[in-house]
């Protein structure tokens, strides 16, 4: 089976995303701005098509090596055929296609492609779809601009992909992430931030989850590390952001895989400069994970934290969003 669509990665594209990325849509009155990493068959965008108006893709082409010239542009062209056909069809407005890892393109500006296209944003991105591959600290190497070598985390281009956001001028923006990652904890970086919580509710989460066996603990620890950063990445950017449940499951080749589904908002709501989130940090560490099990959305039970958050009984994702703080004090869409 195609490692980018499994049957556990298909039913979280079809009954999780989906219903999300059609509501808003449909609320909005107007379609989406994707930027993504759809793979060369493009299986999200023909799964969200007719909620979508413009795409930002990104595709490597002999991931995980280092982008070179001389590897088969193969991957890219024929992403590049696919958005062609839907864009003659009138089934989305426009796109482009960036030749290279996203990492590498949007920290340096410009793609690999022959005739070198530059990364620009001109509008508000109103769906990401960051479908990385490999362990969120897992770096890639590429060349700068002055042809020096690099090394880029997928924590950089998400860093980067905010600042781009909060530079673009305009009022209540409002966006949804979906973000999956590989389930690991080696690297430097993750082991320093389990050495060094950064505060109370992140100390608290990491002693409860070391009575774990090694083996188990790896989906809890990505969780916090991924949580901690992306609170700060938002809030340095001016925006507000609250996660809906985490779904951990299990990907191509048994490989333990998070998903993580973030709603965006600039807002002014502020206290003493720092955007207040309404989703507080232990609320979101201590939420217990979506499971998939027989096809079908369910409760984890492997593990309780000591402080476990409630989580509804009402699996649908849309209810779910509507749920949540954001939506019913910054979301209104229809606006």
């Amino acid at each position: 089976m195609n490692k980018f669509n499994s049957d556990n990665k298909k039913l979280i594209r079809t009954n999780w995303a989906k219903p999300i990325v059609s509501y808003i849509k449909n609320a909005r009155n107007k379609k989406l701005f994707y930027l993504g990493l759809p793979d060369s068959e493009a299986h999200d965008i023909i799964e969200w098509i007719e909620y979508i108006d413009t795409v930002y893709a990104f595709q490597c082409r002999e991931y995980p090596e280092p982008s070179d010239p001389e590897q088969s542009r193969s991957k890219v062209l024929a992403l590049e055929n696919t958005l062609r056909t839907f864009e003659r069809k009138r089934q989305i407005t426009t796109f482009d296609v960036f030749d290279g890892y996203i990492e590498e393109v949007i920290l340096r500006g410009f793609d690999n492609s022959p005739t070198i296209k530059e990364f620009t944003q001109q509008d508000v991105i109103t769906l990401y779809n960051l479908d990385f591959c490999g362990q969120v600290t897992s770096p890639i190497e590429y060349k700068d601009r002055n042809g020096n070598p690099k090394k880029a985390y997928k924590f950089d281009a998400i860093k980067r992909l905010l600042d781009l956001q909060n530079q673009i001028n305009f009022p209540n923006k409002k966006f949804i992430m979906f973000l999956t990652l590989h389930c690991s904890y080696d690297g430097k970086e993750l082991n320093d931030f389990i050495a060094n919580p950064q505060n109370t509710d992140i100390k608290n989460y990491l002693e409860q989850v070391s009575k774990l066996s090694k083996g188990k603990k790896a989906p809890y620890l990505v969780k916090a590390f991924v949580l901690h950063f992306l609170q700060q990445f938002f809030s340095t950017n001016e925006f507000s952001a609250e996660i809906l449940p985490t779904i951990h499951y299990v990907g191509d080749n048994n490989n333990p895989i998070l998903f993580f589904t973030i709603l965006g908002t600039s807002t002014n709501n502020k206290n003493a400069g720092a955007v207040v989130h309404y989703q507080k940090l232990h609320e979101a560490l201590n939420c217990p994970f979506i499971e998939i099990d027989n096809n079908s959305l369910i409760k984890s039970t492997s593990f309780a934290l000591n402080n476990d958050s409630e989580l509804d009984t009402n699996l649908n994702p849309l209810h779910l969003f509507k749920k949540s703080r954001t939506y019913k004090n910054l979301w209104n869409i229809n606006k």
